[in-house]
């Protein structure tokens, strides 16, 4: 063998080599990318619901387009022809009577929680005009105070079932929550069956990057959700992946991986598993995305302040008077329905913390997430008016533009149409399926 012979030998084995090396290390490199993506355990969206955001997490507030209508200067606030008037009950103050009201320019309290019980009684102008105010002394020249009705219930009480014991009351809401958990129009559900009792501790976290859900049929022929406290053994497993969030429609890489996970899992217990089609699947994510983005509205009425900063202790009195809460969390004012959930927030219009005193003001609804969503914007846009006249400011859009009722009533045109198609599709809002898609 020549010495050419040796030295192409040698070189061509160097050249099989480092391909074979740098297969191996894209290999690796991908793998590890791949473990980072999918490892982490998914939260429980829920649960855990996440801040007011819009789809794509891009951070910009989508409002209805306003197409005001020429309305006259002294055109009243309030329709004496709206249906839903009569159940606020709130009179009109008169030019006088805002006038003789005026606050005195004394020097402003710092906002704290810890507020003491002596704060003076605000005049009847800036009480809110949805709370019963408690008696005054009379502000010359004096005159007769009108009586304001407190805010309507925004969702009516749940209807009480007799002679149903609590317990089996319990049973039942358990059992019609996991029914509603997984729904084949949102998720992509895979059905395992296997032939020895799976214990709830055997099932692993399975990689996805949307909201993963878990049912088992348990002994009494119900489905279970299936969660770290689950000590039950099921024979059948529902693996639902939803399909589409505020983050955009599942993508064909993750339902993917989701799959691979659930037939590694089945394979290991000798199971059966069964998929839908997936290219059905990915087609009926992209729509259902492409609605979300069309009706997933959030809507901010501003009050700037101004040349002068706002003082935040007549906003905490104005507020806590319309029954806004403080959240302990963020500082934020919010007004709650009776179960607790968010309607409205009242923020800082930079998003910063509140502090004693503030630039501007922003009041945030957002739209899919909240149910008898009419009722609650009426009354948003009445506190919002009421607050900005308090603090002689200007009630304006995103854009600066001023809002007056013209274009509120326009705005609230638009939400009809906007919940009238989330109803047509079946997704009420505030729903659980709403609170799914638009977190």
């Amino acid at each position: 063998m020549t010495e050419l012979q040796i030295y192409s030998l040698v070189g061509a084995g160097g050249i099989v080599a480092a391909v074979y090396g740098f297969n191996w290390w894209q290999e690796y490199r991908f793998r590890q990318q791949a473990n980072k993506a999918f490892a982490r355990n998914q939260p429980d969206v829920l649960l855990n619901t996440p801040k007011n955001m819009v789809r794509k997490g891009d951070g910009q507030r989508l409002e209805p387009i306003l197409e005001p209508t020429p309305v006259a200067e002294s055109a009243p606030l309030y329709d004496e022809n709206r249906l839903d008037q009569a159940e606020y009950d709130v009179p009109d103050l008169s030019e006088a009577q805002l006038s003789d009201a005026q606050l005195s320019n004394t020097s402003k309290s710092t906002l704290s929680d810890d507020m003491p019980d002596d704060i003076p009684e605000m005049p009847p102008a800036y009480r809110s005009m949805y709370t019963p105010p408690a008696p005054v002394e009379p502000i010359a020249p004096a005159y007769t105070e009108p009586t304001f009705s407190a805010p309507p219930p925004l969702a009516p009480a749940a209807p009480a079932v007799a002679a149903v014991p609590t317990m089996q009351h319990e049973v039942v809401d358990e059992v019609v929550l996991a029914g509603s958990l997984l729904d084949p129009a949102l998720d992509f559900i895979a059905e395992v069956h296997a032939p020895d009792a799976i214990s709830a501790s055997e099932v692993p976290p399975f990689p996805a990057n949307k909201r993963i859900q878990v049912l088992g049929l348990n002994q009494n022929k119900q489905w279970e959700m299936l969660n770290s406290t689950t000590r039950g053994r099921f024979k059948e497993l529902r693996i639902g992946l939803q399909m589409a969030d505020r983050q955009g429609a599942l993508s064909q890489e993750s339902l993917n991986a989701f799959c691979m996970g659930v037939q590694q899992f089945a394979d290991a217990l000798d199971a059966s598993v069964t998929f839908p089609q997936r290219a059905a699947k990915l087609n009926l994510a992209t729509e259902l995305d492409e609605f979300c983005a069309s009706v997933d509205v959030l809507i901010g009425l501003n009050i700037p302040a101004g040349s002068r900063p706002l003082p935040m202790e007549k906003v905490r009195i104005l507020a806590e008077q319309a029954g806004l809460v403080r959240h302990q969390a963020d500082g934020t004012f919010q007004y709650r329905s009776d179960s607790g959930k968010t309607l409205f927030v009242l923020a800082n219009q930079d998003q910063t913390p509140l502090m004693s005193t503030s630039q501007g003001l922003t009041l945030l609804f957002d739209v899919p997430r909240v149910a008898g969503g009419l009722a609650v914007f009426d009354y948003l846009a009445d506190f919002a008016q009421n607050l900005a006249t308090a603090l002689h400011c200007d009630l304006v859009d995103d854009n600066q533009k001023p809002l007056n009722a013209a274009s509120l009533a326009n705005i609230r045109k638009q939400l009809s149409g906007l919940y009238a198609s989330m109803d047509d599709r079946g997704i009420a809002p505030g729903s659980m399926a709403a609170l799914r898609l638009f977190a």
